[in-house]
């Protein structure tokens, strides 16, 4: 299945995904096995041109077939500034991981939260809200005005969130 290249408007009747996969894996007699699969986040609503109702169809099968393994361990990635009550990756992964002993929330774009959200955040790392076994880390990625800060100084940003 050909995929449009960027910039290049999807044709009628085609899809922006594949079912193909691309993995890495790392293996050898002295090692365990460990495939790394990254997959296309979920989406609700699909748009002319870009992405069709059968992408979205795929895509959600694509994601729950490889949560459902026993040996899969799942990183709910959700933007911080997102309500969570929005992302249906998380009851995906309680279907497929009812203990909870697979799923690890990774929160995105903490900068981006709107004064006053932080506490929101904070409560589902501290776990006092929609708790996960394995709980949640955090990501931030550096923006502009962080360029070169040392470690000292990314840490005491840090330090400010768990006041």
């Amino acid at each position: 299945m050909s995929i449009p290249a960027l910039g290049h408007s999807l044709a009628p009747g085609r899809s922006s995904f594949s079912d193909d996969t691309m993995k890495i894996e790392l293996s050898g007699p002295s090692r365990q096995h460990l495939s790394v699969v990254d997959v296309p986040g979920l989406f609700r609503t699909p748009t002319q041109g870009v992405l069709t109702k059968e992408d979205m169809i795929l895509v959600r099968h694509r994601v729950k077939s490889y949560i459902k393994g026993s040996w899969t361990i799942t990183l709910a990635v959700i933007p911080a500034p997102v309500d969570i009550a929005t992302q249906e990756i998380l009851s995906l992964a309680e279907e497929a991981d009812p203990l909870g002993q697979r799923t690890l929330g990774v929160l995105t774009k903490p900068d981006l939260l709107d004064k006053g959200g932080e506490e929101l955040v904070m409560d589902l790392v501290r776990g006092t809200k929609n708790k996960l076994n394995l709980g949640y880390c955090m990501v931030r990625y550096r923006g502009q005005q962080d360029k070169a800060p040392s470690s000292t100084d990314r840490h005491q940003t840090f330090k400010v969130w768990w006041r």
